[in-house]
């Protein structure tokens, strides 16, 4: 069963609805890091959000009615709506994955342009030097917006991007970000302080503790790969090396944790200043 919306827009999204095949007939291990996002919840904060970021809705045969409001959406917004079988979303989704009856694929997100974040000067800012893995840099996109956090800026190499899986793990936290890329870190952190910010990076053993910082400055927040850390690169152009003092054995925290920790404690600090 298909909902259609007319021959004109039928032929409109006909290369679009060939493309959605193919890739469909590609689908296996990991594409919800492409362009899936599956389960209700997940979908349902993507409609809310951003509608016209759904390009190809699916659901399964016989959940019609219960999806009626999610592919109005998606239709009102230009998107397409299909029912299929279980299977189909089973394949559309990946091995493993739980759909509960909806699977969507997306449109590539559009990010804001780097010199525009310059221009606004939001404060603190984000920037994401290498963190590869989607769900790390999801769960640091919710933190940092709970945080108050205005604006992200991703490095363009080695660090995952607003992929599916990166909008699932931030559970609706991107929408309310501006979010940019920089194809070059050390010339991004040079432009930044040229627009008045002075440069934290965080890493374990840092030689201002995160306690000590002063925070009544214009601050971009440095955040490292999951492994190695900020780079050499990164702690040349850094103003200070932030570290979290630890209490406990572990040396260091997950990257999505200790910048929620930096951001939470920026925000309460600033708070207690006003």
């Amino acid at each position: 069963m298909k909902f259609e919306r007319g021959a004109g827009s039928r032929a409109r999204h006909r290369g679009d609805d060939a493309r959605a095949h193919r890739a469909e007939q590609r689908r296996g291990p990991g594409a919800d890091e492409r362009d899936v996002v599956f389960g209700v919840e997940p979908i349902r904060e993507l409609l809310a959000a951003a509608p016209a970021m759904v390009r190809v809705l699916h659901v399964r045969a016989g959940d019609e009615r219960r999806f009626a409001e999610e592919i109005a959406r998606v239709r009102r917004a230009g998107g397409r709506a299909d029912g299929v079988t279980g299977e189909d979303l089973d394949r559309i989704a990946g091995p493993g994955a739980r759909h509960q009856g909806i699977v969507a694929l997306v449109r590539e997100y559009q990010y804001a342009p780097f010199e525009a974040i310059l221009a606004d000067k939001p404060d603190p800012v984000v920037v994401v030097d290498g963190v590869s893995d989607p769900r790390n840099l999801g769960a640091l996109l919710r933190s940092a917006e709970g945080a108050g956090v205005p604006a992200i800026v991703l490095a363009r190499d080695r660090t995952a991007g607003i992929s599916p899986g990166a909008v699932k793990s931030s559970a609706g936290a991107w929408v309310h970000l501006r979010i940019a890329r920089c194809s070059n870190v050390a010339r991004a952190l040079e432009q930044l302080k040229e627009a008045g910010y002075w440069i934290a990076a965080l890493a374990p053993g840092g030689t201002t503790s995160l306690y000590d910082l002063d925070v009544a400055r214009r601050l971009a927040i440095v955040v490292g790969s999951e492994a190695r850390g900020i780079r050499e690169i990164v702690r040349r152009g850094a103003d200070f090396i932030v570290g979290i003092p630890m209490r406990g054995k572990v040396g260091s925290l997950n990257v999505s944790v200790a910048a929620a920790v930096a951001l939470f404690e920026i925000a309460r600090r600033r708070g207690s200043l006003r």
